[in-house]
């Protein structure tokens, strides 16, 4: 029989009568014997457990709110709403569960409202508490915030003291070179349009400007020792062949490279702008940039691993903001290596920058002159290799990867620290880690979508990563307006796994856990088939889907599971949202009978 207490809950039905024979009776009447009666009715299978893997907290709020063809599908959990749940013409909801704790039950005119596979679904008036109030490792990851919000950009590193020295040019007058070399406590000879200058063993070599004639190749005390210290107190540019030795070199003005130009390894200290063109290769050591790096458009720009301080330049790059270092071309940085930029990077439209190679990186980036960190053209790839052995990520400024078409990959660490937003237009591949994120996150608020990143076609993916957001600023961008978390525009498959392990097992997306913060999430205009696994946690923010996006747990992993948490779920035109497995909090369905009538 049916419950006459829950609806679609089976219950049995138990009746006892017996008949008990009366003595004292007679006396008074004719009446032999007493008829007794008893009656009980229990529940038996499974109840609606909370919270559930779809829960919406709030019960001032419109609770779980579907229109326009939209379904939500949970076939081994419940979905829970601390007020209404709103199933018309259209739309359904298929669950083991639906609970709710309005006045009035679930509306559903056309019974869109099921169980798996076609069975009733168990329709539950009660409430359901936040399952992750008061979770330490929630604590522990927004704790974090405070950390991140009071990080500082580094600063520019300390340009070299200009020396006096002695100028020379290496040019076609023979004489007037060797003379201004010994003048230096150097030689220089000449054959065919090459000049080597050799400075033997000096400790210390002052030089005023460098010239290099039209069509001379140098060789610049390639074979001298790498204790050297090399003073340079004029602007210098290279041309044809240029290679320098080892050493240690204080370059007071302006180095402009042409050409193909090589230095060896070293200490490098550069009081200006450096800009490089055609092929530039330096060897590895220790690099301080006190006004900015520069690529030119078509150079091929080349150093070896070490240490990198890079202060802002005065320059404007690509015509959007000073920054430290200005990619326009091919620039790699080997690795292992410590990047300090504190004026932060653009990599320009089709332009490639590669920093770092193996585990043991680390970067400090702050904010170029627009407020922006990290700035990404269309088209354009830029690869920072992994942090995860030792290192840091600290991010000081936005990180714009507004151009579409673009990929970038983020290094994995155990912490990613950003202070500001996270803007994206093209394919992102996120290393693992957890990303706190003082700010909001977007993906697609104006345009762009997949790429191709890693190896594959991509628009976002990240596996073992958790997304911590303050919630501090909105975006203001499209449908991403207003927002602290935001798929739209095209993002199709993106994909976010939570660690499965660790101190934030099972938690994908952590948004706003203060109640002054009311900004949510959205998934909108064509942002499907998202596959996020784990907790998507925003108590005091909605949760808005609409436009056709869809989103799900994983789809080859049924112990990787979609957990959406909200202060109210409102799916609208065409979207579809879905958790295939039981939710990492429990809600699971266990048999039991209970005693209800």
């Amino acid at each position: 029989m049916t419950s006459p207490k829950t609806s679609g809950m089976k219950a049995v039905s138990v009746t006892i009568r017996t008949e008990k024979e009366l003595l004292l009776a007679r006396v008074l009447n004719d009446r032999q014997q007493l008829q007794i009666y008893a009656g009980s009715v229990a529940e038996v299978g499974a109840q609606a457990q909370t919270p559930g893997c779809m829960l919406a907290l709030d019960g001032t709020q419109t609770g779980i709110t579907l229109s326009g063809g939209t379904k939500i599908t949970a076939p081994k959990c419940t979905v829970s709403s601390n007020n209404t749940v709103t199933v018309p013409c259209g739309t359904t909801i298929s669950a083991i569960g639906v609970n709710y704790n309005s006045a009035a039950a679930p509306t559903q005119p056309c019974s869109g409202i099921s169980g798996p596979n076609g069975t009733a679904a168990v329709i539950a008036k009660k409430s359901t508490a936040d399952p992750l109030a008061g979770n330490t490792a929630v604590t522990a990851a927004v704790a974090r915030i405070a950390t991140v919000a009071g990080l500082s950009k580094t600063t520019a590193p300390t340009a070299p003291t200009s020396v006096t020295g002695t100028s020379i040019a290496f040019a076609y007058n023979a004489n007037s070179t060797q003379n201004q070399a010994i003048a230096l406590g150097c030689t220089a000879s000449y054959s065919d349009s090459t000049w080597t200058l050799n400075c033997g063993n000096k400790t210390t070599v002052n030089i005023g400007n460098i010239t290099i004639g039209g069509g001379i190749n140098l060789n610049f005390a390639t074979s001298g020792a790498a204790t050297t210290v090399y003073n340079i107190s004029g602007d210098v540019t290279t041309s044809a062949t240029t290679k320098f030795g080892p050493g240690i070199y204080n370059f007071a003005k302006t180095l402009t490279t042409a050409g193909t130009t090589t230095f060896g390894a070293g200490t490098y200290n550069f009081g200006k702008q450096v800009t490089t063109a055609g092929t530039t290769t330096f060897g590895a050591g220790t690099f301080n940039f006190a006004k900015g790096l520069t690529t030119g458009g078509g150079a091929t720009t080349i150093f070896g691993a070490g240490t990198f301080k890079i202060g802002i330049s005065d320059s404007t790059c690509s015509s959007t903001a000073k920054v430290s270092l200005c990619n326009t071309s091919t620039l790699t940085f080997g690795g292992p290596s410590t990047f300090e930029l504190p004026g932060g990077f653009i990599n320009t439209g089709g332009a490639t920058l590669t920093f770092g190679s193996g585990t043991s990186n680390s970067y400090k980036v702050g904010p170029g002159s627009n407020g922006d960190a990290i700035t990404l053209g269309g088209g354009s790839k830029t690869v920072m290799a992994d942090a995860s052995s030792s290192g840091v990520f600290q991010v000081v400024g936005n990180v714009n990867g507004g151009g579409g078409g673009s990929c970038f990959v983020i290094p994995a660490t155990a912490q990613h620290d950003i202070q500001g937003n996270f803007i994206a237009s093209g394919a992102i591949l996120l290393g693992a880690g957890v990303y706190t994120v003082d700010g909001y996150f977007a993906l697609g608020g104006s345009g762009g979508g997949s790429a191709s990143c890693g190896g594959s076609t991509i628009s976002v993916s990240g596996t073992d990563v958790t997304l911590v957001l303050s919630g501090k600023a909105k975006s203001s961008s499209g449908s991403c307006s207003g927002y602290v978390f935001c798929v739209a525009a095209g993002y199709s498959n993106i994909v976010l796994t939570a660690p499965q392990t660790g101190t934030t097992a099972k938690l994908a997306v952590i948004g706003p856990t203060s109640t002054s913060i009311t900004a949510g999430a959205t998934f909108a205009e064509g942002g499907s088939n998202a596959q996020i696994s784990g907790a998507f946690y925003f108590p005091y923010g909605p949760i808005i889907m609409n436009g056709g996006s869809s989103v799900l747990g994983s789809t080859t992993d049924t112990t990787k599971c979609l957990q959406m948490i909200g202060s109210r779920i409102t799916l609208s035109g065409g979207t579809t949202a879905a958790s295939e497995c039981i939710a990492a909090s429990g809600a699971s369905a266990s048999s039991k009978v209970s005693l209800v009538q």
